[in-house]
């Protein structure tokens, strides 16, 4: 369907070559995401020396910034200090399991609800989904939230795409594969558009990127957006998608989905031949110019997932024959534009191709190679460890901002994770105080949490490694007010598989349920036969011996035949 490659993205390389592309595509991510978070949205060259002593940043740099608002406290950031883009990044990384399954609900109700108590530069339309997401009854494919700021189906800003990178470095199929997980992600945050297919555009570019060994052309970036029309084709193919998320969305957002993506095509076919006349024209400051003709210098289209992710092509072509850190010191000092997320997705794609890691200090540099040289592993089929989880089905994710740290014994722990050990000195302000952390699996956080702590944290609140997980089952899918206008996510704030239980009956050998997502699209292509549906129905609770397993099937069924019957 998504036709623009077919081959395996690792076919080329032997295992050591491709842990060094995504090492350095990693590292120079993170390294764009420090700089670039030095200079986002400061008031002109003076804010950017009152936040770092200087005018221009050329490298990465010890400096303060306001953190939490008007009423947060100015905060001493290390050199190389990462932002959001980074830490969403590592939380998807994550969420990818040693086989290569991504686990999208351990990362939406707990790596993103968690992500709340300790993110730094968070944008509107993700802060609204992480807390929307800590509601029990929210699940990642039902996630349509409103505040009197943003909507899901309004929500089109970057910060799906800035993180969907490790599903196209621990690719180990089909380009059609990866863009499906690229959509169960980036649609657990945003519902517009602009959002979810500058996703998949980025994840398109970076695809080619490592496979050709060069940065796509503005020709092969037509292509990838005349595939953005097959995306409802891999949105049927998924039971949830297709049964829950989809018949919600189109009521909400008003428009069918194939509509909506014919009219993206065409805005984005535009915004491409606005990049080609720019660059076909030569001359000085044609990244500045790319920025201009598309709008990434104005409140409206300064976080556009799409926009962002066209110009971070262009910018890392312009500079795909030079070196890395001039492309990103360019781009983090264009001070009206969203500095850090382009620079990250610039780094991503000349990282790709550079033969060196960055010599700029960057925050946590062995967990994000680490991490890196796992995804590798995974592309080539090499299991690998697994991220340990709590049991979703017994997690309570963080209500608040401050409740992701709580007390564990003598220590403080980041819920969902565990214990953690303090890197720094307290910031406090109106009972909310921020420390830097250190946890147990290598990243440093500066985490907020309420100045006086009360009761004790629930062993059920973190992992227990011996314990096996079942997967929740899917919930009613909250409801939306529809907004009549278009908007995007004003990016950010202002400065100052599951495991399934496979235990038989003793005579039984070989399982014979499909699993969950293929046995409710049997019962659905059935017509909803009651004989294909009872047989289903027995064969899941016989051989998964499962109630969250029985429950999420019959619920599958149940909305489908529902959305059918109000269809005809």
């Amino acid at each position: 369907m998504i036709s623009v490659r077919t081959s395996n993205l690792v076919s080329t390389y032997d295992v050591r070559e491709f842990e060094r592309v995504v090492v350095n595509s990693a590292l120079w991510s993170a390294a764009g995401d420090a700089l670039g978070w030095m200079t986002e949205l400061s008031r002109g060259t003076s804010g950017v020396k009152h936040r770092t002593g200087v005018n221009f940043v050329k490298e990465p740099l010890a400096w303060k910034r306001l953190i939490g608002g008007r009423s947060g406290v100015s905060i001493d950031l290390p050199t190389g200090t990462y932002s959001d883009d980074t830490q969403l990044r590592l939380a998807v990384s994550r969420a990818i399991r040693g086989n290569g399954d991504f686990d999208v609900e351990a990362f939406a109700k707990v790596e993103v609800t968690v992500w709340q108590g300790y993110g730094l530069g968070a944008g509107i339309g993700s802060k609204a989904a992480a807390t929307n997401l800590s509601k029990r009854g929210v699940n990642w494919f039902s996630n349509f939230f409103k505040t009197d700021r943003q909507t899901y189906t309004n929500a089109g800003g970057n910060g799906a795409a800035m993180r969907i990178q490790p599903h196209v470095w621990s690719s180990q199929s089909s380009i059609d594969e990866m863009v499906k997980r690229v959509l169960r992600d980036a649609l657990v945050t945003h519902g517009h558009p602009h959002g979810f297919c500058g996703a998949v555009f980025h994840a398109l570019c970076l695809w080619a990127t490592i496979q050709d060994r060069k940065i796509p052309s503005l020709a092969e970036a037509r292509h990838f957006i005349s595939n953005m029309q097959s995306i409802p084709k891999l949105i049927a193919e998924d039971s949830e998608l297709s049964s829950f998320w989809l018949p919600t969305w189109e009521r909400e957002a008003g428009v069918d989905l194939e509509s909506s993506l014919q009219r993206f095509c065409i805005e984005a076919e535009h915004d491409l031949k606005l990049v080609e006349n720019v660059l076909a024209h030569g001359g000085r400051d044609q990244y500045h110019h790319v920025l201009r003709e598309l709008g990434c210098l104005t409140d409206r289209f300064r976080g556009s997932g799409f926009k962002t992710s066209l110009a971070a092509l262009a910018q890392a072509s312009l500079h795909s024959g030079g070196d890395v850190e001039k492309a990103l010191i360019e781009a983090a000092n264009e001070l009206e534009s969203d500095t850090d997320t382009i620079a990250t997705m610039i780094g991503a794609l000349l990282g790709a191709l550079s033969p060196r890691p960055p010599s700029w200090t960057v925050q946590d540099t062995r967990y994000i190679e680490k991490e890196a040289v796992r995804l590798a592993r995974v592309a080539f089929r090499e299991q690998q460890e697994s991220f340990a989880y709590p049991d979703i089905s017994e997690w309570s994710p963080p209500g608040s901002q401050s409740d992701s740290v709580v007390q564990l014994g003598s220590s403080l722990a980041l819920v969902g994770f565990g214990p953690m050990k303090a890197k720094g000195k307290e910031y406090s302000s109106r009972g909310s105080t921020w420390q830097w952390f250190e946890t147990t699996h290598g990243q440093t956080i500066l985490a907020k949490r309420r100045t006086r702590l009360v009761g004790k944290a629930a062993k059920s609140q973190f992992p227990n490694v011996g314990r096996s997980q079942s997967p929740k089952a899917p919930r009613e899918i909250d409801r939306a007010v529809q907004q009549d206008r278009l908007n995007f996510e004003d990016r950010k704030l202002p400065p100052d598989r599951p495991v399934r239980n496979t235990k038989h009956k003793p005579e039984e050998q070989v399982s014979t349920f499909p699993g969950l997502d293929l046995a409710s699209q049997e019962a659905i292509s059935s017509g909803f036969d009651d004989a294909t549906i009872g047989r289903l129905f027995n064969q899941c609770i016989q051989e998964t011996r499962s109630l969250e397993q029985a429950v999420g099937f019959a619920a599958i069924v149940a909305k489908a035949k529902l959305v059918r019957g109000r269809r005809n």
